[in-house]
């Protein structure tokens, strides 16, 4: 099944979430456009694609730091010169700093905000002008268990993606006249860089607590993600599905 031909997607960040993710859209005929800050993450993603028999020339990378709204700008402007649209948005970037309140500083309050949170905001109003000219778009925003519990999480993380829910239910309501879908993903545990870079103990409490007794794999969630990116999903609209093997309360 091809659900992506001849449709273009842009991801921002250039992690590994962000490449499953990539894999995933163009194993089902799509182009990507990965908008990170890191040349090296850009590299790391399409060299690992290319070697997986990936074409690259479906394949754009655009250096963006996403608290920079003529950055996003940018980013789209590249992506409708290269192919003349865009179809879809997934909004992968994002950071992590696990700290207690009282020994978090401004500036790991504000990081945070301000990739987590900012960033969603530029990225989708960056999209939104095309896709309302072409009275199409998907939008698909990376939020997290952490922003429905704030558990397990530092208070930076979990107001960011709890900010993510509210863009998502804002968005649907005010875009949908212009047939654009905007829902979330809300993972749970997940193997990869950002669980990994969580203390041991968390990690294994995380992991025990979860009713399916495995940790997610990035695969999961970008299963969840081309549903949503994707015309099945037209009819949804201001969900923030979670993915989490049942950990949820």
């Amino acid at each position: 099944m091809e659900r992506f031909t001849d449709k273009t997607v842009v991801i921002t960040g250039a992690g590994d979430m962000a490449e499953v993710i990539g894999e995933r859209i163009l194993s089902e005929g799509g182009k990507i456009t990965f908008a990170d800050f890191s040349e090296e993450a850009l590299k790391r993603t399409i060299d690992a694609l290319t070697e997986k028999g990936y074409a690259e020339e479906n394949i754009l990378t655009v250096s963006c730091n996403v608290k920079s709204q003529e950055d996003c700008d940018q980013v789209v402007a590249k992506t409708i010169e290269r192919w003349g649209k865009v179809d879809a948005l997934v909004a992968t970037a994002g950071i992590i700093r696990h700290l207690p309140i009282d020994e978090m500083s401004e500036k790991d309050w504000q990081d945070v905000i301000d990739i987590n949170l900012s960033g969603v905001f530029h990225a989708c109003k960056a999209v939104v002008p095309s896709m309302k000219e072409r009275r199409y778009g998907r939008i698909v925003l990376i939020s997290s268990i952490g922003g429905r519990t704030g558990r397990n999480v530092g208070v930076n993380y979990a107001a960011s993606k709890a900010g993510v829910n509210g863009i998502t239910i804002n968005l649907a309501y005010t875009l949908a006249p212009w047939n654009i879908t905007v829902n979330s993903v809300a993972p749970g545990p997940l193997k990869g860089r950002m669980f990994e870079s969580m203390p041991k103990d968390r990690q294994e409490s995380l992991a025990a607590a979860i009713p399916l007794k495995r940790l997610g794999e990035l695969a999961d969630a970008a299963a969840a993600v081309a549903y949503l990116a994707s015309d099945d999903a037209a009819w949804t609209t201001g969900e923030v599905l979670d993915v989490n093997g049942g950990l949820q309360y």
